[in-house]
Formats: C-alpha cells, structure tokens, sequence
C-alpha cells in the first residue's frame, strides 16, 4: 500500500516513542507526509483543600485550572517539537497538532479534515472488562474512521 499522509496519535505514555517510530519508519519508506497529533484530555477542576473552596469560591478553582492547562499545553507544544526536530533531522516532511478533548473524537477529526491515508496509534491493552467500561480510544478510531489504521501493541 502507498500512504501519502500519515497521521500519528501520541499520548504521553512510554509507548508513544514507539509508535512515533512506526510512523516515522512508514513515513519515511513511503516518502509520506507526516502528522503528530496529541490530544490533551479534559481534567475535573482541581480543588484544594475544602477551605479553598468555600473561601475563595469557584472562580478561584477556574482560575487554578486554566493555569494548569496552560502549562501543560507549553509542555505538549515543547514535546512534539522534539518529534518534528527529528523529522527534519532525516528530511521527512512533518507537522505537529494539539487539541483539548476527547482523544477518539479528536483524532477522526484531524484525520478527516487533513486526509489522512492511514492513522498510527498505540492501545494501552486494557483488560475487555476495563474496555466495556471505560472504552478504548483505539477501538474507537477503528469504527469510526474510513482510512486505515495501524494499532501498534504494547510489547
């Protein structure tokens, strides 16, 4: 099969430098361009102690978490340059993308609207009780994506 876009889903898992170098490997053979994408998840308001909470009200814990999500997007930014610097590194032509939400919704969008031949993602091997329950990413994407998908295992 040829690919002429691949779009490669990490998270910030010690798999994720697996799967970037399948992605890079395949992007790299097929002369490929290539997408890194990261989606940073939604995290519930981080409250302190329960003083904090009815002294300093609600606006104070928005406050706290906007500050939190702010760091961890410079921190996502700073960590897919790394990627993208290797990719220049060997001449693969490579963008990088972020989005806050949910990983599976995010990553059928970004690859619809970029046209992706085939999306690289890895599967953090949940129990099939743990998937009933808390759902796969991976799973997902497979079901609800028209290109193809290589789901790199965990070893």
């Amino acid at each position: 099969m040829e690919y002429s876009k691949i779009l490669v889903a990490i998270d910030r898992s010690s798999q994720s430098k697996l799967v970037f170098q399948k992605a890079f490997h395949l992007a790299k053979v097929e002369q490929a361009e290539l997408k890194i994408f990261h989606c940073v998840g939604l995290s519930p308001l981080a409250f302190g102690s329960a003083g904090d909470i009815y002294g300093q009200g609600l606006g104070r814990a928005a406050q706290v978490q906007q500050e939190l999500m702010a760091k961890e997007v410079e921190e996502v930014k700073n960590w897919l340059q790394t990627f993208l610097d290797q990719c220049e590194h060997e001449g693969i032509r490579a963008t990088s993308e972020y989005k806050i939400g949910e990983a599976g919704y995010w990553i059928r969008e970004v690859s619809l609207s970029w046209n992706a031949d085939l999306v690289v993602m890895g599967r953090r091997g949940r129990s099939e009780l743990a998937e009933l329950f808390l759902g796969s990413v991976s799973n997902h994407v497979i079901h609800h994506l028209r290109c193809s998908v290589l789901i790199v295992q965990n070893p």
